[in-house]
């Protein structure tokens, strides 16, 4: 079997080259494209056995390629050349893109030495971010004191950095540090947005939805209890639609006994819109949701009780503003399955950072509509002042920030002792 390579500018040329060569008899076992033209390589005498036992010896299981006899491309000569080129391009671009839709296998080395300079690498590449971060605050701090300043106080409010960012655009940049955090406090209280107590001052039909342990009972508790004091407890009804957990009525039978005000379960859009039809001559009916996480997957089956009677029910968010900033967020995206009328802040008396409830309500656009600071019914619920939130959140910080420096003073004084 003798075997040769062909070069030529094109397909019509290297067939013709190895028709004159080799005859008409030879076989064509590859073609491909290369700079300058195609490559042929070409066989005659060719035996397909021996040829697959010498590529089987050398190469494994490696799978023979395709072979053509010279005649039987001649027999299709009626293909012009340029549909023989587009077919090679066709098939180098399946093979690259064949090559390309394969994953790398990665093979991590289990050798004790390499364990152990990855896990010192990783180390020093987080020394080194932590550097570089300290440094861009040093220059920060350097190059814009004010700006700096005002950032940390907004950071130990519990505000995130967009918020932040957005707020001090309108700042003058130069100019005394409290003055500028008072104008700074001050538009954070133009931001937020409250409802003046309009459950209380309009009444209609009221359902408290929110995480599980939030106070959503104990709100609606004292909801009722301050308007039973304004307007009598003929004026008052309770609907409950938590059927997910054992006794979850009890206790809000409880309070209604205490309040003397009728109480109906709801567990379909057909039950509610039956028990607020019943209630039709009540001025406020406070509807209690079962407290659901954010990621339950039940929670859509509390959205489909309300959303039937949306147009004569107003929802309201119960939040605690002890949970952290990407908490917040993440409820507040989860409850939005129904229309949101505001939101109830609640436990604002074992918060230690306001500014995270401040920064999500603002963001989110969400009315606040009133505050809980306490378990008493009804005395630790108030409706919700911008400028009081405000200022609250600012003496929490400073609450938290003397504690801090308590505990240092403490430390400090012991390790004196100690030596």
């Amino acid at each position: 079997m003798k075997i040769k390579r062909f070069f030529a500018p094109n397909v019509r040329s290297a067939m013709r080259m190895v028709k004159e060569e080799l005859g008409e008899d030879a076989v064509i076992l590859s073609n491909k494209r290369v700079n300058g033209g195609v490559e042929i390589i070409s066989a005659i005498d060719y035996d397909e056995n021996a040829l697959r036992r010498e590529v089987h010896q050398e190469h494994g299981a490696e799978k023979h390629p395709v072979v053509t006899p010279v005649s039987d491309i001649e027999q299709r000569q009626n293909k012009t050349y340029s549909e023989l080129s587009r077919q090679s391009d066709e098939n180098v671009n399946n093979h690259v893109r064949e090559r390309s839709q394969e994953k790398p296998q990665i093979v991590w080395s289990q050798e004790p030495t390499l364990i152990e300079m990855r896990g010192e690498i990783k180390t020093m590449r987080g020394l080194l971010e932590t550097q570089l971060a300290g440094l861009t605050l040093t220059d920060q701090k350097i190059s814009n004191p004010f700006e700096y300043e005002l950032k940390q106080r907004m950071a130990r409010l519990g505000l995130g950095t967009r918020l932040t960012a957005e707020l001090l655009l309108s700042l003058p940049k130069e100019g005394a540090v409290d003055d500028l955090w008072r104008r700074l406090l001050g538009k954070l209280a133009v931001r937020l947005s409250v409802t003046d107590d309009d459950i209380l001052t309009q009444g209609g039909a009221v359902a408290l939805i929110g995480p599980t342990g939030v106070g959503k009972t104990t709100t609606v508790a004292k909801l009722a209890a301050r308007f039973v004091m304004r307007h009598g407890a003929r004026s008052v009804a309770f609907i409950s639609t938590d059927n997910f957990r054992i006794g979850a009525h009890e206790q809000l039978k409880a309070y209604a006994r205490i309040l003397d005000v009728p109480i109906r379960c709801a567990n379909s859009a057909e039950t509610l819109q039956m028990a607020l039809d019943y209630f039709c001559d009540k001025r406020l009916v406070l509807i209690d949701t079962a407290g659901m996480s954010q990621r339950d997957l039940r929670l859509t089956e509390q959205f489909s009780v309300l959303q039937g009677e949306s147009d004569r029910v107003k929802t309201y968010l119960v939040a605690s503003t002890t949970s952290r900033l990407s908490g917040l967020q993440e409820v507040v995206r989860g409850f939005k399955g129904v229309e949101l009328s505001g939101c109830i802040l609640t436990k604002l008396d074992e918060s230690t950072s306001l500014g995270h409830a401040l920064d999500v309500v603002i963001q989110q656009q969400l009315p606040v509509a009133y505050v809980s600071d306490g378990q008493r019914v009804p005395e630790d619920l108030q409706p919700a002042r911008a400028h009081t939130l405000v200022s609250r959140s600012v003496a929490i910080m400073q609450e938290s920030l003397d504690l801090l420096e308590d505990e240092l003073i403490t430390g400090i004084q012991v390790a004196e002792v100690g030596s």
